[in-house]
């Protein structure tokens, strides 16, 4: 048993309780599973569903596929900031973390856009293609898609501060996506994709990734993981209209027993990568992070020791390297928790933690936009 006695650790000037496990889910594997045990079948109201134009991967370049998001407002209409979350591997927006996270946000008073990346959950008629770990463009385009979007509705909107920040949450390979397009991001006025950026259990190297879940201890995870990416490829409506189609693919997926083997058969030759290796050295944001980090913005890193999924070495390498810079940079590495688990006493740590960064976060940007806009 963990002592009751609660530590506390600082990061900004943002005060958190050090994580505790809650019983029964005790170790990274059940801190890991356990909101796969858990169903939310409440409907919020006031959801606006947004198609988001991407380029297509596959066939005719001159036709756009579509991303599908679910935009939610808080009830008081005060408006902070824009929040966007995206799932991880084999996910949606259908997942109960994800849901979770938005649904703390959304009380907060942020507007919150639920991300299902390229093929994903409810989205997958709207194309024939999966996501990769480097699917920039693709979050570019939802970037561009809402600020456009608010913009042209922003007299309609009762904003509580001047400035109207866009905040990145990325679960598990979601902040993986998120990392790679802040760094793939050029903008003329140099400013970053997002102002805040967190991610919690993300993969900053494929390749260790990749031979960790290759272990035969992370057997069930593995058969887990590959079937839902396996049924986000059969269930694509363009697919099943094809008959000849759906065939070569359920022949190809039938020799598909491993993530990496899936990678290698779909992922890299979908995005142009010359073999898996290829795309997993690529894709991985810790290689760009150590050239350079200027074209992140403030960003929250968040990775538990015994994360069965993804090891924490590289989270806890680039803490290293971004030490010097504690205002702009905030990680923290619990010793437990698993992957995206931190499941705690009071509820789940870790979208305690995000939801209190993401508000001060909001409040050091709409001090910073006040000095450069004075009255």
């Amino acid at each position: 048993m963990q002592s009751r006695k609660s530590k506390l650790i600082k990061f900004n000037i943002l005060e958190q309780e050090n994580f505790r496990q809650r019983f029964p889910w005790i170790g990274g594997d059940l801190q890991t599973i356990r909101d796969t045990f858990c169903l939310d079948f409440k409907i919020t109201n006031k959801v606006e569903k947004v198609f988001i134009p991407v380029e297509n991967l596959l066939s005719d370049k001159s036709k756009k596929d579509y991303l599908l998001g679910f935009l939610e407002f808080p009830e008081n209409n005060k408006f902070r900031g824009l929040v966007v979350v995206t799932h991880g591997l084999g996910g949606s927006t259908k997942r109960f973390g994800l849901k979770r996270i938005s649904k703390k946000l959304l009380s907060n008073g942020f507007v919150i856009c639920k991300l299902n990346l390229r093929g994903a959950g409810s989205g997958r008629y709207l194309t024939n293609s999966n996501y990769s770990a480097r699917c920039s463009k693709d979050i570019f385009s939802v970037v561009d898609f809402l600020k456009n979007k608010f913009s042209r509705e922003f007299n309609d909107f009762n904003l509580s501060n001047n400035y109207f920040p866009i905040f990145g949450i990325g679960l598990s390979l979601g902040g993986t996506i998120f990392l790679n397009a802040c760094l793939d991001y050029d903008c003329d006025n140099k400013k970053n994709l997002f102002d805040g950026l967190a991610c919690i259990s993300s993969p900053l190297d494929l390749l260790s990734c990749s031979e960790c879940i290759d272990k035969p201890r992370n057997l069930f995870y593995q058969k887990w993981l590959i079937r839902r990416l396996k049924r986000q490829v059969l269930d694509s409506e363009l697919i099943n209209k094809d008959t000849s189609s759906q065939q070569i693919i359920k022949d190809k997926l039938k020799k598909i027993k491993t993530i990496r083997e899936f990678d290698e058969q779909l992922t890299a030759p979908s995005w142009g990568y010359k073999s898996v290796d290829d795309y997993y050295l690529k894709a991985s944001p810790l290689i760009q992070l150590k050239i350079s980090s200027k074209k992140l913005p403030l960003s929250l890193f968040i990775h538990a020791k015994d994360d069965p999924w993804v090891p924490y070495k590289s989270t806890y390498e680039l803490s290293q390297l971004l030490n010097k810079n504690k205002k702009k940079f905030s990680i923290l590495i619990t010793e437990k928790g698993g992957h995206n688990g931190f499941h705690s006493p009071n509820g789940c740590w870790s979208d305690d933690v995000v939801s209190k960064w993401v508000k001060y976060s909001c409040n050091i940007l709409n001090e910073t936009w006040k000095e450069l806009n004075p009255l």
